[in-house]
């Protein structure tokens, strides 16, 4: 299993996705990793059915989850059996490690990144599915010292009900992917992009630079306290402009939230003036696959997922 592949930008993976959300099943299928969607659909489940977290069971209604499961795969492609998988954040733990030096030997690495993992995440690192790569080229990490590690975790008890339930529907999980590193892959490949993924109750903010990832941050947030929204923003627009000394000129926007919806948040304490747009629009699907129940920038994680 891997949660990501080597690059984020460009291994291959299969030519059909779906993402397990909170508030039902998304799935698409394309014939290639620059062609639009040719087939999407969103299965609504009713609330409670999924509850996301680091916890089993993520599925409190297993059989509504698997119901809603195989009737969007089967909507999407009936005889395709290598899928894509795309994760809640909240299942995961997505850390970018720092490193001295690492070991010239692949399969020397993992054993120092689990190391590493026990004094950060709250599950048995040994058991949890771990997959990583170097955010900086192979060869620097051993010649030319400190290096950067991005790392995806999943407990053990998570990854294990998420495959079981996928096997149930007859469908293979090829790869595993966290819902904003998948949306991540449908930014452009140059220049400089601030990504805000929205989940249920959380927010992820993401900084990318020509492909290589300079920041992933995971906020909770409470409906209680709607200035936790704007807080993470501004946080991460902060890094941006301080890190890359230039202006941030927009804000992509993926998820749950809408611009216009996210927008009302980061004008809590005051106007907002960096413009905010939906990562991915209609444009993204070929003519009549736009599902009609769910906005299309909903797909964003598919659309990262199938364009890898």
């Amino acid at each position: 299993m891997r949660l990501f592949p080597t690059s984020l930008q460009s291994a291959v993976r299969p030519r059909l996705a779906c993402e397990i959300a909170p508030d039902g099943i998304l799935a698409a299928g394309s014939p290639g990793m620059e062609a639009p969607l040719d087939a999407a659909v969103f299965v609504p489940l009713r609330e409670g059915s999924i509850v996301p977290g680091l916890d089993a069971p993520v599925f409190q209604d297993r059989e509504a989850a698997l119901v809603a499961l195989k009737s969007a795969m089967e909507s999407v492609n009936p005889r395709g059996r290598d899928w894509t998988l795309i994760l809640p954040d909240a299942c995961t733990r997505v850390l970018m490690l720092d490193f001295d030096t690492l070991p010239s030997k692949s399969q020397e690495i993992l054993p120092l990144v689990r190391f590493r993992l026990r004094r950060l995440v709250s599950f048995d690192v040994d058991a949890a599915g771990v997959s990583y790569q170097l955010v900086k080229p192979a060869h620097s990490a051993s010649k030319n010292g400190p290096v950067q590690v991005l790392v995806a975790a999943v407990p053990a008890e998570v990854r294990e009900e998420i495959e079981s339930l996928m096997r149930s529907a007859e469908r293979e999980p090829g790869i595993l992917l966290p819902a904003t590193l998948a949306a991540l892959a449908a930014l452009p490949d140059t220049g400089s992009h601030l990504l805000v993924h929205t989940g249920q109750h959380s927010m992820t903010t993401a900084i990318t630079r020509e492909g290589e990832l300079l920041l992933y941050r995971r906020t909770e947030v409470s409906e209680t306290e709607p200035g936790e929204m704007a807080q993470a923003v501004l946080v991460a627009v902060a890094y941006f402009e301080d890190t890359l000394h230039t202006p941030l000129e927009e804000v992509w926007v993926a998820g749950f939230e809408t611009p216009e919806v996210l927008r009302t948040h980061l004008e809590v304490d005051g106007a907002w003036q960096i413009p905010l747009r939906s990562l991915v629009n209609s444009e993204a699907f070929s003519a009549g696959a736009v599902p009609s129940n769910v906005a299309a920038s909903r797909f964003t994680s598919v659309v990262g997922a199938l364009h890898g």
